[in-house]
């Protein structure tokens, strides 16, 4: 089986890349996510997958190697690897590098909720 069931793949991979598209910052997950490249319909296990594929890509984004998530290191290396081995056609694998914009928005989320923790 690969990554994502057949159902979910293929709701993953009717998305459709919008470089126009701005992302939102998810606070639970601290990663940015774009509204094209999150399907309606996914299943529970496909929706958790997608989480972490965006969790992973959050480390990317912040130049974390993936070892840095102390709870369970290898984790998120090994379903992004597992992820990138299947060729899923996922808009979000298109956003590896932030443009200036969406890293300072990214930078000062992550501000935000820093100084948030400390209140």
């Amino acid at each position: 089986m690969g990554y994502f069931s057949d159902r979910d793949r293929a709701l993953v991979e009717a998305l459709t890349y919008d470089p126009a598209c701005k992302p939102g910052f998810e606070i639970l997950k601290s990663c940015l996510i774009w509204p094209d490249e999150r399907p309606d319909n996914l299943t529970p296990e496909g929706y958790e997958k997608l989480c972490d594929l965006w969790i992973a890509r959050s480390f990317i984004h912040q130049g974390l190697p993936f070892s840095s998530y102390d709870l369970a290191p290898k984790h998120f290396e090994t379903v992004w690897e597992e992820a990138l081995r299947d060729n899923i056609r996922w808009p979000g694998f298109r956003r590896l590098t932030l443009s200036a914009e969406d890293k300072a928005y990214y930078e000062e989320s992550l501000r935000e909720m820093a100084e948030a923790d400390e209140i």
